[in-house]
């Protein structure tokens, strides 16, 4: 983040929170108001937008080495390190194509950074292969300046990957001794090779102009690349993993996801109908939401990837087990919207300690992780929209960062069960 530390939320609530001490701000005198404005000091102390780090994130059960990060992070900085610098209109002189390269080096740049303070190596392996595509975009962008490259070299050169992603797909063998631990690093091979194979090239305006095409396909180039080598990377460190005896868990794995995905279809006709309210009413709006999450996630069930399939059953009945559990809320009476800002921080710190109490009492926490780790993006979601306000806010512009805590919330003391309901499936 730019600018001086006295421009950041934090160091505001301080200084507000010194004066109130001293009996010389105005928001001394003003609790919540009763016009339902709340200030900003009562609200949680959250990081600055765009500065948190969800509690939990996602993770696969392989060894992922150093040298691997380390020879993603050089790759990436190698392509950064053709660009001039200073990049100036001498290089590039049209200022909109200019920009477009120095934001892709900016944000390679920043996804390097995130990789080195990452707190899995799945999460700098992924935070690597976004530095790596959009440093080739910069790159690639320079060299249709500086070397004449062609959009045809690198559609080509992303034609071959994909053709070898196409026979790595069709000879993937799912090998395993335990069959958690092999579905969750089969589905993550799986939706990564599905992503290379299916990616459409890029989609570039009539006015890109021909050097942000180049610039654009090496992006595409490299991202492919990079996908490719990670999921064969993962597959093999997996496989050298196991015993001499592992053999294939196939049919364990299709079993599962068949009696998975009749369960979920189950569940998505039994979900009782949307409420008619349109009112704006927050609980309303959440039930709906839930709703429809869980319908989703029924309905898009992959078909043929019996690991993501299994993987995915865990996340589609969080949902259905989230929306269950609002639905006994209301029963009881629920209420969304803040009255205080003491409403705003238990609703938090309800969400932080269920994820991290759903973690550590899951029976399978490689199951759990990746469920977990999107209920955690939603507080960092409703963090960042904290981290924006100032001055004091009226209660219902508090809705959406509630209604992301309270859905965290719901979603990770749905997520033991739900493991527990795929371990069912997966033992037969």
């Amino acid at each position: 983040m730019t600018g001086p530390t006295a421009s950041t939320r934090r160091a505001f609530l301080f200084a507000a929170g010194s004066a109130a001490l001293a009996g010389c701000s105005e928001l001394a005198a003003r609790s919540d108001d009763p016009e339902g404005e709340i200030p900003p000091t009562r609200l949680p102390d959250v990081p600055d937008e765009g500065d948190s780090e969800p509690i939990v994130v996602d993770d696969v059960p392989v060894d992922i080495e150093r040298e691997r990060l380390a020879g993603a992070a050089a790759r990436a900085e190698a392509l950064l390190g053709t660009l001039p610098v200073p990049l100036g209109p001498a290089d590039v002189p049209n200022g909109h194509v200019r920009e477009e390269l120095l934001a892709a080096a900016e944000t390679a740049t920043d996804r390097l950074d995130d990789a080195r303070s990452a707190t899995t190596r799945l999460s700098a392996m992924r935070s690597l292969r976004r530095a790596r595509a959009e440093a080739r975009y910069a790159a690639e962008g320079w060299a249709f300046v500086a070397d004449g490259r062609t959009e045809a070299e690198l559609r080509g050169e992303r034609r071959a990957t994909t053709r070898e992603a196409e026979r790595f797909r069709s000879d993937h063998a799912y090998v395993g001794d335990d069959p958690v631990r092999a579905a969750v690093v089969h589905a993550t091979v799986e939706g990564t090779v599905r992503r290379v194979v299916g990616a459409r090239g890029p989609s570039m305006g009539a006015a890109s102009g021909a050097l942000l095409d180049v610039a654009e396909w090496g992006e595409h180039a490299e991202s492919g690349r990079v996908s490719l080598d990670d999921s064969r990377y993962l597959y093999d460190r997996f496989a050298a993993s196991l015993p001499d005896d592992a053999t294939s868990v196939a049919p364990t794995l299709e079993v599962a996801a068949e009696s998975l995905t009749e369960d979920l279809r189950d569940r998505q006709e039994s979900l009782p109908p949307e409420p008619t309210a349109s009112n704006g009413d927050p609980v309303d709006r959440l039930r709906r939401r839930l709703r429809r999450d869980a319908e989703s996630h029924a309905r898009n069930a992959p078909d043929g990837r019996p690991a993501s399939t299994v993987v995915d059953a865990t996340a589609a009945l969080t949902a259905f087990l989230a929306h269950d559990r609002l639905l006994a809320r209301i029963d009881e009476g629920e209420r969304l919207r803040a009255e205080s800002g003491s409403d705003v921080s238990e609703r938090r710190s309800a969400a932080l300690e269920s994820i991290r109490t759903a973690l550590e009492n899951s029976s399978s926490p490689e199951l759990a992780r990746k469920p977990l780790a999107s209920a955690a993006r939603l507080v960092t979601y409703g963090d960042d929209e904290l981290a924006r306000y100032r001055r004091s806010v009226r209660s219902a512009r508090l809705d959406s960062p509630i209604r992301r805590y309270v859905t965290a919330t719901l979603r990770a003391r749905s997520v033991p069960a739900a493991c527990e309901r795929v371990l069912e499936a997966l033992e037969g």
